[in-house]
């Protein structure tokens, strides 16, 4: 009889420290967020990423009521960030910007410590598709002048993108088009490609529609993938079989607390459910999306499989 009363109490005991535990768990998180929330931007400054974190900025700010403070945490298409993120502590005061598809084929690498699906996934608020351009004193003005001198010297025309992500899109498009170029890597994001482009230092720079969009003053859009021109790319010939869209979201470690991304997805809806930023999309060349944690969480699952 006294072995089955010390069981029992040890069982009472445990019940009840995990219980206190978990009390005291939910009363850490019960004032988040009460201070500075770090945004990390795994790309240079003045690339897609940037301007999302730039436009959200304010608006997350407002609804969680602390400073979201951005940082750069460039390098390998995105894996220093996404590696700096994998590691933060899950606690919601680190976040990350995601890309997709870079934060999955970036995982593919050597050495990078993260999967796809370890992450903590906010939401989704935007989406581009891929777009081929050429800086705008190119000799080459249409996709027809472009193909046909890649066939007259094969491997000879260069065309620069991000990182292995963008050698996987652009090897998309080359296979299509059946020509053979120079794939020149940019570690930095776009932001450090368009200066090449605006130097004529490539022949060509292949990232989303939305890029082409913003530095018309610089370049020349002569393909856009998928079946629907881009609205503000009028006039720019589509490849339905050129299937490249990059979408953008926030992320957190793995880890984190339901609790804390609910707050955060709703934070994140807010912020982009703000007029001024749906107008700044719209112009910029971007889809608009807002997602809930279920539908952000299946969105991924799909995409994770799709680069499997």
């Amino acid at each position: 009889m006294k072995i089955k009363l010390e069981t029992i109490f040890k069982g009472v005991l445990a019940t009840f420290v995990g219980a206190s535990m978990a009390f005291t768990a939910n009363l850490a998180f019960a004032d988040y967020p009460d201070k500075d929330i770090t945004f990390i931007v795994p790309y240079s400054p003045g690339g897609g990423s940037d301007q999302m974190a730039r436009r959200l900025q304010p608006g997350l700010e407002k609804a969680l009521g602390v400073n979201v403070r951005i940082v750069y945490k460039t390098g390998g298409g995105g894996a220093v960030g996404f590696s700096e993120l994998h590691r933060s502590k899950p606690d919601g005061y680190t976040i990350s910007n995601v890309v997709v598809p870079n934060v999955i084929i970036s995982s593919k690498g050597e050495g990078v410590g993260y999967k796809a699906g370890d992450f903590s996934y906010i939401g989704m608020t935007e989406a581009a598709v891929g777009a081929l351009m050429v800086p705008n004193d190119s000799p080459y003005s249409t996709l027809e002048e472009f193909v046909a001198a890649a066939k007259e010297k094969p491997g000879m025309l260069t065309v620069a993108g991000v990182g292995s992500t963008g050698a996987d899109r652009w090897g998309g498009l080359a296979e299509i088009l059946g020509i053979e170029t120079t794939y020149v890597p940019v570690s930095g994001g776009v932001g450090k490609m368009m200066p090449m482009l605006a130097g004529s230092h490539v022949d060509g720079g292949m990232t989303a529609s939305n890029h082409a969009t913003k530095h018309k003053a610089i370049v020349k859009a002569l393909v856009v993938a998928g079946n629907d021109e881009v609205s503000t790319l009028p006039g720019v010939p589509t490849e339905p079989q050129w299937r490249y869209v990059t979408t953008w979201g926030i992320m957190a470690p793995p880890g984190t607390p339901d609790d804390i991304v609910a707050t955060l997805n709703a934070a994140l809806k807010e912020a982009a459910s703000d007029a001024s930023v749906k107008d700044a999309l719209l112009k910029g060349g971007y889809n608009t999306m807002i997602q809930s944690v279920d539908e952000v969480n299946a969105f991924m699952a799909a995409n994770i499989e799709a680069y499997e």
